[in-house]
């Protein structure tokens, strides 16, 4: 049961990594708290600096949808196998993206008091945890006792 909640957690983060990958990939502006950090609308940046920020934005779309993709398959592939080396990599990759995004969100915040998604970046990190936790893949009992030979 417990590792059925921890798929069930990593499915949804990855879900959530491919809407926002999807949003910041196709967004043809930049969002609201982007206005309000920049201090300008869209229409008032000039072309080079819009170009230079929908570049940046793809790249990040890219990010989340790339992030979300392998949580979602690699969760898949980890509980179906009980890959423990998988399990591991999981919380992992979610942390350092989540980590990336916190330290940019809450710089751009602190400087600009822009309400930038800082929070839901921590979110994001704390649910990665609590898979990680609620899955265990430390333990014996959840361990496949031929995965350390599959790699």
């Amino acid at each position: 049961m417990r590792m059925k909640v921890a798929l069930a957690i990593y499915l949804v983060i990855g879900m959530i990594d491919i809407v926002l990958g999807v949003i910041y990939f196709f967004s043809e502006q930049f969002l609201t708290y982007h206005a309000q950090a920049v201090g300008k609308p869209w229409i008032e940046v000039d072309t080079g600096t819009r170009t230079l920020i929908l570049a940046l934005m793809k790249l990040a779309g890219g990010g989340w949808l790339a992030l979300g993709f392998f949580t979602v398959i690699l969760a898949w592939v980890a509980f179906r196998r009980r890959s423990t080396v998988l399990r591991w990599a999981l919380p992992a990759g979610t942390i350092v993206f989540y980590s990336a995004s916190l330290a940019a969100t809450w710089g751009v915040y602190q400087k600009t008091g822009s309400p930038t998604p800082w929070v839901p970046s921590l979110a994001m990190i704390g649910f990665a945890l609590l898979a990680f936790i609620i899955d265990a893949p430390w333990t014996s009992r959840s361990r496949d006792k031929t995965d350390a030979s599959k790699y």
